[in-house]
């Protein structure tokens, strides 16, 4: 191997002629200066002191340390914003905790104001008139259509308001059939019901011996038997409900 001075003699000639063949609009070559360049570093142990070496060893190893000093620079100045990041994901995590997604709470209907609206009373069921009842029974007994205890019933007090205007039994007998489905018989045993019944008061309305048809003398005879029955049972009845014990809350 050549001294060093030696080598650095020519490299100082190998520069001289890559200048001359530059500006001459040449390409030099590298290959030589390449080759006398790494026998010129194989003295860097040898030639520890001089200055050039020093200077080309501190050029090779000091690039490493320089890398490992920029990461230990720029390294405290990415831990920030590294715990910026954490800590900012806690704060999120619990506000999200605290506030959850009101999309996901819910919804309370606030109370309305409005008074509710009473309920509509029940109309009270009627009570079952049993004089009605047995009226309704004779006339199916005796064969006397009964359309509805209704039609019964009302027809029943409009005889009473006739013979009221006019106490004449054959003419209040004429008044049924005129204005009811019923035939004359039906007619008379439908009067002489209805008077039993509503108006008793009316059972001796004047009327000519031939204008009562005996049909109509038996079914008021029939009905006041059934009306006598009627009271007996009301008897019975009104003993009955005074023997049961009171309901609170109710007369």
């Amino acid at each position: 191997m050549r001294d060093r001075d030696t080598i650095d003699s020519e490299l100082r000639r190998i520069a001289s002629a890559r200048r001359s063949i530059r500006e001459r609009g040449g390409q030099p070559s590298y290959g030589q200066a390449d080759a006398l360049l790494d026998e010129r570093l194989g003295h860097r142990a040898e030639a520890a002191e001089s200055g050039p070496v020093k200077a080309s060893e501190h050029g090779v190893v000091a690039r490493p340390r320089r890398r490992k000093g920029s990461l230990l620079r720029f390294g405290p100045l990415a831990v920030p914003p590294l715990s910026l990041l954490a800590v900012a994901a806690v704060l999120v995590v619990m506000f999200a905790a605290h506030h959850p997604d009101p999309a996901a709470q819910p919804t309370v209907v606030p109370p309305s104001t409005a008074r509710p609206s009473p309920a509509a009373p029940k109309a009270p069921v009627p009570p079952v008139d049993i004089v009605d009842v047995a009226f309704v029974a004779a006339l199916t007994h005796d064969g006397v259509p009964v359309p509805s205890q209704e039609y019964v019933t009302t027809h029943g007090h409009a005889v009473c308001d006739f013979l009221a205007r006019q106490a004449n039994l054959a003419e209040a007998v004429r008044f049924v059939q005129g204005s009811t489905i019923w035939d004359a018989d039906q007619s008379a045993n439908f009067t002489a019901g209805a008077v039993v019944s509503y108006c008793p008061q009316y059972e001796t309305a004047a009327a000519s011996p031939g204008e009562i048809q005996p049909g109509f003398q038996d079914a008021l005879s029939d009905l006041q038997a059934v009306q006598g029955d009627l009271q007996r049972i009301q008897g019975d009845l009104q003993g009955i409900r005074d023997g049961l014990p009171a309901i609170p809350g109710r007369q």
